[in-house]
């Protein structure tokens, strides 16, 4: 499949992020890039104990490892957060963004954002404009 737009509307990323059969892994990704300023790279390099659920947010001192982090840390949304929760579910380490025991790597993250029709920077892309329309 080939990419259809350079930017993911909200409903498309709603319709997304509700269909089960994409990888959690994957639509908890898109809306971490929907609703931050954060590089995909960066994301993907983040280990499950730089989320705090509970203050719900990304820790600041996960910006020794993810450059483009704000120094104060990034907030999350109710939906970022009941994504990531199931994602993490019993863990406490290892790789927050995990394909089995390992990292999802960016040539899986880009292969399943295209085959939903999107470049994987469209979901941040998408977040951005929306951010800036409202």
């Amino acid at each position: 499949m080939t990419t259809s737009a350079e930017s993911v509307t909200p409903d498309r990323l709603t319709a997304l992020l509700d269909d089960e059969s994409i990888d959690i892994v994957h639509r908890a990704l898109w809306q971490l890039l929907w609703e931050s300023e954060v590089r995909v790279m960066d994301l993907l390099s983040l280990e499950v104990p730089d989320i705090d659920l509970g203050a719900r947010s990304i820790r600041p001192e996960a910006a020794s490892r993810a450059a483009a982090l704000p120094d104060g840390g990034v907030p999350l949304s109710d939906r970022a957060l009941d994504l990531l929760t199931a994602l993490i579910g019993e863990r406490a380490a290892g790789p927050l963004f995990a394909a089995g025991p390992r990292a999802l790597t960016w040539e899986e993250a880009t292969r399943t954002a295209v085959e939903q029709g999107y470049a994987i920077h469209a979901f941040r892309i998408g977040g951005k404009r929306h951010r800036q329309a409202v």
